[in-house]
């Protein structure tokens, strides 16, 4: 799909197609994917990025994570965030994990890698993720 085809609703239709498949750390397919891979996976489906990052821990480590994000990505201020776009989380003082922000029944929710739920899910974008997220992306190539 040319990428000038590409709308905010394209990427989370894309994102979607993942639900159900299990949480692997660094994983980059449907037999298991992280919250990393389904960035990565999802940018390759449409043709926005072919970059990957692998070289990361299961505990986040300073500000690598989001290096990766920046040198790929644009920022965007987290109240301009719009379903399409990557947000980021972070635990404790690292940038730890990463969803797609979506919409459902008008209101905000999250596409993500769930590791403690061991695959991935769409819930609400609410309570904690709220309080924890740090940073906003969007891909760079024209989205319309």
């Amino acid at each position: 799909m040319p990428a000038e085809t590409v709308t905010p609703e394209r990427i989370v239709a894309e994102a979607r197609t993942w639900l159900g498949v299990p949480w692997r750390h660094q994983g980059r397919s449907r037999a298991g994917i992280d919250c990393v891979g389904l960035v990565v996976q999802v940018a390759r489906a449409l043709d926005l990025s072919d970059y990957d990052h692998t070289a990361y821990g299961r505990r986040a480590q300073g500000l690598g994570l989001v290096e990766h994000f920046r040198a790929n990505m644009d920022g965007v201020a987290i109240p301009e965030a719009r379903p399409g776009d990557v947000l980021v989380f972070a635990d404790q003082a690292y940038p730890c994990h990463c969803g797609f922000l979506s919409e459902r029944l008008d209101h905000p929710h999250l596409i993500h890698a769930h590791a403690l739920r061991r695959k991935v899910i769409e819930e609400p974008y609410a309570g904690e993720w709220l309080a924890k997220v740090k940073f906003a992306f969007r891909f760079r190539k024209p989205i319309v």
